[in-house]
């Protein structure tokens, strides 16, 4: 199996954390193979895995802001 990358592995767990749906509902609309699924869940849980996701979402939400900033700037001129 490919590695998933790690976007579509936040998309996933957040599906599965936050929308409430089943792992073999999420496996199935994302191909994938439930327990790929489970196991991304799980690493998810995990203290360090845990981190490292918040850290990229925190940056990612940065970068949002910054641009959306810049659309803003630009409207305002």
């Amino acid at each position: 199996m490919t590695p998933i990358k790690h976007e579509l592995s936040l998309r996933i767990i957040d599906e599965v954390k936050n929308n409430r749906r089943l792992l073999s509902d999420v496996a199935r609309q994302y191909g994938l193979p439930t327990k790929a699924v489970y196991q991304l869940v799980s690493r998810s849980e995990q203290p360090e895995s845990r981190f490292k996701i918040l850290k990229l979402e925190i940056e990612q939400l940065r970068n949002r802001i910054s641009k959306l900033s810049n659309e803003v700037c630009r409207i305002c001129r």
